[in-house]
């Protein structure tokens, strides 16, 4: 099944999402880009859903690192971000495979997920 990792510093956006691809997905979760790349190490995702504003380690951050990594560079990352700034955009371009704009409906970003399984 495929592994999908859901990276938010909130827990409530955690659950939700986690809750609407749960029956999908092999669904993990971590609490900041520390936490994910850790993960990322141990379990290997497919997808990761970053949310790029965490503290301890941001999602742009978290992201570099994974897509740096040769072990990692294949797992996708769909960036979650509400800001529209021109170093989160060169991100988004440059090293994140998809991104989603806050607010979301849930279905988007399921439908996101699914799309980058798929490639």
């Amino acid at each position: 099944m495929t592994k999908v990792l859901i990276v938010d510093d909130l827990e409530g956006v955690r659950r939700m999402l986690s809750y609407a691809l749960e029956d999908d997905y092999n669904v993990l979760q971590a609490s900041n880009g520390l936490e994910a790349i850790e993960l990322a190490h141990s379990l290997h995702p497919d997808v990761i859903v970053m949310d790029l504003d965490m503290p301890v380690m941001d999602g742009a951050e978290a992201t570099r690192h994974i897509k740096a990594n040769p072990s990692l560079a294949d797992i996708k990352v769909l960036a979650v971000t509400a800001q529209n700034d021109s170093e989160k955009s060169r991100l988004i371009k440059d090293d994140c495979d998809a991104f989603i704009e806050k607010p979301f409906q849930v279905d988007e970003l399921v439908e996101a997920v699914k799309r980058l399984s798929l490639k």
